[in-house]
């Protein structure tokens, strides 16, 4: 990493700085999350043309991403305060944000923390590219010359081992601090919370993405629509025994998605993608 200096003032922006400019651990609500055949991808390019274009293509994917979350949260109480820091490394993200100031929500921040991995994972799908990763909460610390504590190496572990197809996952710290708030509407988060996570059939609870679809006036069907597109198209490109099943899991939670939401306004059956996949065994925070 290139050396470069800055002010006092900068440096004490990160709220994983001391007064002094030096890095500390803070208790936090953690994320680590990848995309999937990244390096796949960079291996099988075969000249520096090929390679710039793929690198050109994640590059607009992850500014479209941000973007979206960016819109998705542009009044939100917990993103005003600025205390939050996110770190991009090859084809890693690092997010953090601290709860262990003195009048600190943890639980508000935990749902904006999920909010925020919905948002930029939906974003990242509906440009082709499907991530995977892990949320939990403990300590880390988090800047740009450092990331480093037990809460980022439990998150890229359980991300390794249970993160297996492009879902993102919360580990046991984070779920117990969330179903506290079960059934309660954080202030800030502007819907109810329940939709946002979902348990699979292995027992892990996940980030429900496509639920950052949902706008004020209901389901974007647009939205779910490009989801589809990237899933086939992936899909269609596909020449990996072992990465298939990946996508038949997007496809599963696609189908299962649109079933939950069937009798929203302007849905169409041509928003599923056509499996037999209607009864699931994922479900919802709040589902019998």
């Amino acid at each position: 990493m290139p050396f470069y200096s800055q002010s006092r003032n900068d440096r004490c922006l990160n709220a994983y700085l001391d007064d002094a400019g030096r890095p500390r651990v803070r208790l936090s609500i953690v994320g680590f999350i990848d995309i999937l055949g990244f390096s796949q991808a960079s291996l099988s390019c075969t000249t520096p043309e090929e390679s710039q274009r793929i690198l050109d293509n994640i590059f607009d994917a992850m500014c479209d991403s941000r973007a979206f979350v960016r819109k998705s949260f542009a009044e939100n109480d917990v993103a005003a305060q600025k205390g939050w820091e996110i770190k991009f490394f090859s084809d890693n993200l690092a997010l953090g944000c601290p709860i262990d100031d003195e009048g600190i929500d943890s639980t508000l921040i935990a749902w904006f923390i999920i909010r925020c991995a919905e948002s930029y994972q939906l974003g990242m799908a509906m440009n082709g590219y499907f991530v995977r990763g892990a949320l939990t909460q403990g300590p880390i610390c988090l800047t740009d010359e450092i990331i480093f504590g037990s809460a980022l190496v439990e998150s890229y572990q359980i991300e390794s081992k249970a993160s297996i197809v492009p879902r993102i996952v919360l580990t046991e710290p984070l779920q117990n601090l969330v179903m506290k708030s079960y059934g309660a509407r954080p202030q800030g988060t502007g819907i109810d919370a329940c939709p946002t996570i979902c348990r699979d059939v292995d027992g892990w609870w996940f980030v429900n993405y496509l639920e950052a679809a949902h706008a004020a006036g209901g389901i974007q069907w647009d939205l779910i629509e490009r989801h589809k597109k990237s899933i086939l198209d992936s899909l269609s490109r596909t020449t990996r025994h072992e990465v298939l099943p990946k996508y038949g899991w997007a496809c599963r939670y696609h189908n299962v998605f649109c079933h939950w939401h069937r009798e929203d306004a302007g849905y169409s059956d041509k928003y599923r993608i056509d499996r037999v996949d209607e009864h699931s065994t994922i479900y919802r925070l709040g589902d019998d």
